[in-house]
């Protein structure tokens, strides 16, 4: 009994020595993987340190960071507290350099990095970083900003060093990371300044080199995201804001020298919701809802574009001397297909398959009470595409679902009113290139909701000069009451329009064609009192009584004219256009002497055809009653 109890004690005796061994060994195990862990963090803040700074980059900017932490399992280490900026003074002059940034964050994580390559050889070795909500501050002052030094220091002003920084010559990273960045930018060359919220970068496989004189950046894949972004365009706008904003790059390789930026892609896209533009004089705004870029599929489409003045009709024509047509409009989609985005972008060259748009509302307004300018002489489309400076071919462009409304400013004060509903436009071969085709135009609308119009335009690049061709379909006149009485001192009591077919050609300086004006039942009122100064084209040639009711008369043929128009040099095509027409309704209603002569001739024509006509019912009446007779 006493042995078995001796030999337990001495169990449990060398059970406790065991233990404290193994406590002592764990407490200096612990104490020894602290003091390791603390020494090799020292190690590798030196490290880190040292890497940064054999660098020509730390010759301009210097990096700061409070601690580090490591995980030598997985090899990711976690920097806190970072700051990267510029130096108040360079260690070396780079007269080149003429932007900055600044760059601070909580916490950058470095993972999978070959800590013992690190802590022996200063070289920074790793597989990805991911820097978590930064804020940078970026000051642009070229309008190619280079922030770092390039690898040909020669011409740096600074004296030589023996301790010389070392440009990268090769720098490779699987993942890049930026979540969640703050961006302000100050931007002096082109006068801008704007903050972003939210930027989040992603870079898949990247590779940074310096070549003497010249840094080439690579990226497989380049991702980035835009919550928010609020800026001062000083010069072309005043104010601008979008949210969304996504663009990803594939294969994009950008090479950089002191006066070049060349980049080449296999494939990009972007797109932003909720643009906001206002002009730099504040007084117009443009909006977006939506737009999206494909470069690989060749379109860019975009929907709810509005384009409006923040300011008065009156506020706006008050800052012109002379006549000045505004224009506003909305559209609910504009649609680009087929776009050469590589001849856009290296050779700056235009060359669209087709543009689309839908759902477009536009407006038109000019004040005639001011004076028009005289030093001014349009040209016709042909010759205004011609001037163009860029390469330019869009094959198709169509518009459908389109409302049009003109109104002016008469000179006595009042005003009129065009409306132009329901409309599909279509134009083809628009291009300055050589071209033995004509550009075309059709239209397919109706006025005041009421009149079907049909209208061709072909013009030719080669002269100014243009073809029209016009039908339009039957309708009631007292219909186009509205827009006739605010134009002209008439109003429509009945009337009939038939049809009017109407073709000419415009030349530089007037205009010739033909028309046909069919109308029945035309009663017009007129009221002249008070109206000495109006000078319509269309009814001021004669009173009520010498207009005929009626094209054709009972028993005579249609009046069918040739008119002649002389060109007003300071107005557009559009002007002469109108002018031809009202001039072919003139001269139906009260021809010239060349047009009555032709109508005589027409008419004694006629007759005798009427006549032959006559005599030939009269032989074929004579023939059945004789048939009959013997029958």
């Amino acid at each position: 009994m006493k042995t078995e109890t001796n030999e337990k004690k001495k169990k449990h005796r060398v059970r406790r020595i065991i233990l404290r061994i193994v406590g002592v060994f764990l407490i200096l195990l612990i104490a020894g993987g602290i003091f390791l862990y603390y020494n090799l963090n020292r190690l590798l803040t030196k490290a880190l340190l040292k890497s940064f700074n054999s660098s020509v980059a730390s010759e301009v900017y210097e990096l700061k960071f409070e601690k580090l932490s490591v995980n030598f399992l997985i090899g990711d280490v976690k920097v806190y507290n970072v700051e990267l900026k510029p130096r108040e003074k360079p260690l070396v002059s780079y007269p080149y350099i003429n932007s900055s940034f600044n760059l601070t964050t909580q916490k950058m994580i470095l993972k999978n990095v070959e800590i013992m390559t690190l802590i022996r050889s200063n070289k920074l070795i790793l597989d990805k970083i991911e820097i978590a909500e930064p804020s940078v501050e970026l000051k642009i002052e070229d309008k190619l900003p280079i922030f770092l030094p390039f690898k040909d220091s020669a011409i740096a002003a600074g004296p030589e060093k023996n301790d010389s920084k070392k440009p990268i010559h090769s720098f490779f990273l699987k993942e890049f990371d930026m979540i969640d960045a703050e961006f302000h930018v100050a931007n002096s060359a082109k006068e801008r300044e704007f903050s972003i919220q939210k930027l989040n970068i992603s870079l898949k496989d990247v590779s940074i080199d310096q070549h003497p004189g010249m840094d080439v950046i690579s990226y497989n894949n380049f991702e980035l995201s835009v919550g928010e972004f609020r800026g001062d365009l000083r010069k072309k706008s005043r104010h601008m804001s979008f949210k969304d904003f996504k663009i990803n790059i594939d294969s994009l390789k950008i090479e950089q020298s002191r006066d070049t930026l060349i980049y080449h892609f296999a494939d990009f896209s972007t797109g932003l919701k909720n643009l906001d533009i206002q002009t730099a004089d504040s007084l117009f705004r443009l909006t977006m809802e939506s737009f999206d870029l494909s470069y690989k599929n060749k379109f860019i489409k975009l929907s709810g574009v509005s384009y409006k003045p923040n300011v008065s009709e009156a506020t706006l024509q008050a800052k012109h001397k002379y006549q000045n047509t505004q224009f506003s409009c909305t559209m609910g989609t504009l649609n680009l297909v087929g776009v050469d985005f590589e001849s856009l972008i290296y050779k700056e060259k235009i060359f669209i398959d087709e543009v689309v748009l839908d759902k477009v509302s536009a407006t038109l307004f000019k004040d005639k009470t001011k004076p028009a300018d005289l030093s001014r002489f349009p040209g016709y489309l042909g010759q205004t595409i011609t001037g163009i400076k860029s390469p330019l071919l869009i094959k198709k462009v169509r518009a459908t679902n389109v409302n049009l409304v003109n109104k002016e400013r008469n000179e006595d004060g009042s005003y009129a009113t065009a409306n132009v509903n329901r409309a599909t436009l279509e134009v083809k071969n628009i291009t300055n290139l050589s071209s033995a085709e004509a550009l075309s135009v059709k239209a397919d609308a109706f006025i005041e909701n009421k009149a079907h119009v049909n209208l061709t335009l072909g013009f030719s690049y080669a002269q100014p000069q243009f073809s029209f061709n016009g039908i339009i379909a039957k309708f009631n006149l007292p219909d186009l009451n509205p827009l006739i009485e605010a134009y002209t001192p008439a109003n429509v009591k009945k009337g009939t329009v038939d049809e009017m077919v109407f073709s000419g050609t415009a030349l530089r300086t007037g205009s010739s064609g033909t028309m046909k004006f069919l109308f029945h039942d035309l009663d017009i009122a007129m009221e002249l009192e008070g109206k000495a100064k109006w000078k319509s084209s269309v009814l001021a040639f004669g009173a009520n009584n010498l207009l005929p009711s009626a094209n054709p008369a009972s028993g005579l043929p249609p009046r069918i004219v040739d008119f002649h128009v002389k060109r007003d040099m300071n107005k557009s095509f559009v002007n002469l256009l109108i002018k031809s027409i009202l001039a072919g309704l003139k001269e139906t209603m009260l021809m010239s002497k060349e047009n009555k002569k032709e109508y005589r001739a027409d008419k004694k024509e006629a007759k005798k055809e009427a006549r032959e006509e006559k005599r030939e019912a009269k032989k074929e009446a004579k023939k059945a009653k004789k048939d009959q007779k013997n029958n």
